[in-house]
């Protein structure tokens, strides 16, 4: 699957505790790609922290994708196939959300 990532208001140390949870578990098994939106009122260093962490994971990784607390805040259907293109620095889903 894609992990979508985000938050709203937190300092990068706070996340980089919950990320380090997240990878000791082995929570990221399997995952194969990972897709950052927008971190809101967080620290300027938030991203970059994230990138460097998750970037070791060896998947795809696309930074600055416009969901989350962000205005457009798009919508990512979960549970829905999607192709995450790391060079287009772009999502998109295979089927549609709505029938």
């Amino acid at each position: 699957g894609v992990v979508l990532l985000e938050d709203v208001g937190e300092p990068a140390w706070r996340l980089d505790n919950r990320l380090t949870q997240l990878l000791r578990t082995g929570w990221f098994a399997g995952v194969r790609g990972i897709a950052l939106g927008s971190w809101a009122d967080c620290s300027p260093d938030t991203e970059a922290m994230m990138v460097a962490r998750l970037a070791r994971l060896g998947v795809p990784l696309v930074t600055g994708l416009p969901f989350g607390h962000c205005t457009p805040a798009l919508t990512i259907p979960l549970g829905l196939a999607a192709e995450l293109d790391a060079d287009a620095g772009t999502i998109s889903l295979a089927e549609p959300a709505l029938t």
